[in-house]
């Protein structure tokens, strides 16, 4: 029993070798997740549209890269502003929408339901009027109001664009 069998030798170090796979392979993906959970929760991610809001310049099922808020706010120190495009919380329903800024903080706002506006409306302090670029098919600021900087969530980063499908790459947001 001192010497073993050549097939007996191959066996031990096969499993000797699945055996620093799988942990090698298991602390990469416990190193992994994390990582990716911060990188999607704080720094970028990707968004997806849904309807036809934002047409003709975003289809439905068109996915954007997501530049977060608080990664915006830390690194790019960039300020929001009209012809952004955002992700947003709707202060209706609290669903995520895509919309462009047509009006920030301060600025008067000449659209209201489609209509002449009698009256003088100047969008609050920490806020933006928001539209979709296809207004007959968009529920937008128009119906639900001004949209505080706290429900956005990011804005399309203007030189990635459009990522999915790959015949829409590089189109202009």
């Amino acid at each position: 029993t001192l010497f073993r069998s050549r097939s007996t030798i191959q066996t031990i170090a096969f499993g000797y070798y699945i055996m620093v796979f799988t942990r090698k392979s298991l602390t990469t993906v416990i190193t992994t997740i994390p990582i990716l959970c911060f990188f999607t929760t704080n720094i970028m991610t990707v968004g997806r549209i849904q309807g036809e809001s934002m047409a003709p310049t975003l289809h439905n099922k068109d996915y954007v890269l997501l530049i977060k808020n608080p990664f915006r706010e830390l690194f790019f120190l960039r300020k929001l502003e009209p012809g952004d495009v955002v992700f947003f919380k709707s202060p209706q329903d609290n669903t995520i929408c895509c919309k462009r800024i047509k009006f920030e903080q301060h600025q008067t706002v000449d659209m209201i339901q489609e209509k002449a506006v009698d009256e003088i409306h100047v969008v609050p302090k920490n806020h933006f009027f928001m539209v979709g670029d296809n207004l007959n098919n968009s529920i937008d600021s128009r119906k639900y109001g001004y949209v505080p900087n706290g429900l956005i969530v990011g804005y399309v980063n203007k030189s990635a664009g459009v990522i999915w499908p790959p015949n829409r790459w590089f189109s202009k947001v």
